[in-house]
């Protein structure tokens, strides 16, 4: 890529995100039309890694008429002097103090909600990732990872761990605790009375009553039914092949991270939202990553940007 081409393709830098007066940046924000209505609610959307697809993304979420009929977004970030592809420590940093950014203009009553573009987990350390860094930020302690794709809601019980770590990060408790917060979410945010929850299983064919594993016996069963004594619509444990696909429901639980996001990638890949459960004020995310391979060459798909800033309206209207 020649050097000129490059410089075109960096250096999105909206002219007022608010980034030296935030206090002052919720009432405006940077898109071709120009002021938008105060009436609609004014959403924060962090710039994220400035080095990968994230500028791209969020250019054109805010440009996008379904977008900005619905809400003000104020987007906190520049580009300006990173290279699309070339994340460096510098990049990881400035991604992290957009965030703090948006943390402080929601405490303030600023803005109604938060949208993050991805941030690669080396900006967070052993931290994790935009969940448990906001957690930190909150003093949230009990913080849950639900990914939304259209109907399909899925909580994942453990995040970003190794596999060989996640028997261990589950237990009876846990299950028990990340449902019923969930589920209560649900109810509030998205209107439905009594939640059908499906849990799946860890094992293959759920542990072949203790043949292949006996997490179900043990942890997983148990908690299932605990969860229907105190009054919850639930099912399980089934494999997940059957919980996407053959069963209906308003809340499938998945043990692992992969075990619910190879499913969601392959039915309805840009459709899904990640959205944090327990912080005090509501939080989307693009269910994707940074995507350094075709950062700056205009590849790049909106669409689960826009649908994380129509979920953040939703959720805001229905708070």
């Amino acid at each position: 890529m020649s050097k000129t081409k490059r410089k075109k393709m960096q250096g999105f830098n909206p002219t007022l995100v608010g980034l030296s007066k935030p206090e002052a940046s919720h009432h405006i924000v940077a898109h071709p039309s120009g002021w938008v209505s105060e009436a609609k609610p004014a959403i924060a959307i962090t710039l994220g890694d400035p080095t990968g697809i994230c500028p791209e993304i969020v250019k054109k979420a805010i440009s996008d008429k379904s977008v900005l009929k619905i809400c003000r977004p104020v987007v906190i970030g520049t580009s300006t002097k990173f290279v699309p592809g070339f994340p460096t420590r510098k990049s990881d940093k400035a991604a992290v103090s957009f965030l703090i950014r948006a943390v402080k203009l929601i405490k303030n009553e600023k803005v109604d909600a938060i949208v993050t573009a991805p941030v690669a987990k080396s900006a967070f350390g052993k931290l994790g990732g935009h969940t448990e860094f906001l957690a930190k930020k909150t003093c949230s302690k009990n913080v849950e990872m639900l990914m939304v794709a259209e109907d399909k809601k899925v909580l994942l019980l453990t995040r970003h761990i190794p596999l060989k770590d996640v028997s261990k990060n589950i237990s009876k408790e846990k299950i028990v605790k990340s449902t019923k917060s969930v589920c209560e979410f649900i109810k509030k945010y998205f209107r439905i009375k009594k939640p059908k929850i499906i849990i799946c299983g860890l094992n293959p064919h759920c542990g072949d009553n203790g043949l292949v594993g006996t997490e179900e016996k043990k942890k997983i069963i148990p908690a299932i039914k605990i969860l229907k004594k105190r009054g919850l619509d639930v099912a399980g444990p089934v494999n997940p092949e059957v919980a996407f696909l053959d069963m209906k429901s308003d809340l499938v639980v998945c043990m692992y991270h992969d075990q619910a996001m190879l499913p969601l990638k392959l039915l309805n890949p840009d459709k899904i939202v990640n959205v944090t459960v327990g912080l005090p004020f509501i939080r989307t995310s693009p269910g994707h990553g940074t995507a350094y391979d075709i950062a700056g060459k205009n590849r790049a798909n909106p669409q689960p940007m826009i649908e994380a800033i129509k979920l953040a309206c939703l959720l805001t209207k229905n708070n």
